[in-house]
């Protein structure tokens, strides 16, 4: 029987916005990826702080589909726990919300860069890393965020730089125009935030560094800080939900990231994840929402190995 050519021409179009649906899919299939709102096995173990109980990623999940800004703290290079972050950003994904992953690994000129190689290879970033020029930014491998920035590509999750530009990498004296800003956008939380700040950048050198030193250091952090709630409000002004992935330091309630972004009175849940066998100090426990304990790391002290203490009390992996 010869096909009545208008069925044809009206239902054309329906088959061929299926197949590709379904192309989709089963690319997303083939690399290992999940839809929107599933995900694979999610490796680890979760506890909520607040009761000291484990849940399961799925109670997790429950929890963070509705959330403004979570913060996914991570301990830098451990690979496992961006396959982690990338389960909790295709929770966030469900129903097809609109989801920005915002990184601190990754710069405001980074934004432009990574436009370019998404309209050239939307479908797999195995080369980002070489358009980025990874190799010179003194991060760990790219490879160890490859998880997540495959999930945010196969949910087409717009992907941007939350750390300065380059031009504003270094540490320097905080300007007026900049001390009031920042005055006014953290509060009455200020002092204490610079406080935690300056004994985490003495940790961090050992207790090698000047008194003023360790505070430059610290208002460049919180600089830092700043910079990604900005690209984080920006997400947020067009009603998506944002997953910012970031140093652990980064993601703890007491530092400025999350203060500034809670002052907004908006959502924000925060996640520590820790490699196992770390030590989860009581006070440590309080700076987050949910621990996230996955992944292997090195647990020796390079302030130990060379002989040195930092009086500051605080572990330079924080």
């Amino acid at each position: 029987m010869r096909p009545d050519k208008d069925i044809g021409v009206r239902i054309a179009p329906r088959v061929l916005a299926a197949g590709l649906m379904a192309g989709i899919w089963l690319s997303m299939a083939a690399q290992g990826l999940a839809a929107p709102g599933e995900f694979p096995e999610c490796p680890g173990r979760i506890e909520e702080v607040s009761s000291r109980r484990p849940i399961s990623f799925a109670d997790l999940a429950g929890r963070v589909g509705k959330v403004d800004y979570l913060l996914f703290g991570e301990r830098h290079g451990v690979r496992e726990q961006t396959v982690a972050s990338a389960c909790v950003l295709s929770a966030m994904a469900k129903d097809d919300r609109r989801i920005t992953v915002v990184m601190e690994m990754l710069s405001r000129d980074d934004d432009t860069v990574i436009a370019r190689y998404r309209e050239m290879h939307p479908e797999s970033p195995a080369g980002l890393g070489t358009e980025l020029k990874w190799w010179t930014r003194g991060w760990p491998a790219f490879d160890n965020w490859l998880p997540l920035v495959q999930r945010a590509f196969s949910l087409r999750a717009p992907l941007r730089g939350g750390d300065l530009a380059e031009n504003e990498g270094r540490p320097s004296e905080l300007t007026p125009d900049e001390k009031n800003a920042i005055r006014k956008r953290l509060g009455a939380a200020e002092t204490s935030i610079r406080q935690s700040w300056t004994t985490a950048m003495m940790a961090a050198h050992c207790g090698l560094i000047s008194d003023r030193q360790a505070g430059l250091n610290a208002d460049h952090q919180i600089r830092r800080d700043l910079s990604m709630a900005d690209a984080a409000e920006q997400a947020g002004e067009l009603k998506h939900g944002v997953l910012l992935q970031v140093g652990r330091g980064h993601s703890r309630k007491d530092r400025s990231l999350y203060q500034a972004l809670a002052q907004a009175e908006a959502s924000v849940l925060t996640v520590g994840a820790f490699a196992e066998g770390e030590n989860i100090t009581d006070e440590e426990r309080a700076l987050f929402d949910y621990l996230w304990i996955v992944g292997k790391a090195e647990q020796a002290d390079p302030c130990a190995l060379i002989k040195l203490t930092s009086n500051s009390g605080e572990s330079i992996s924080r």
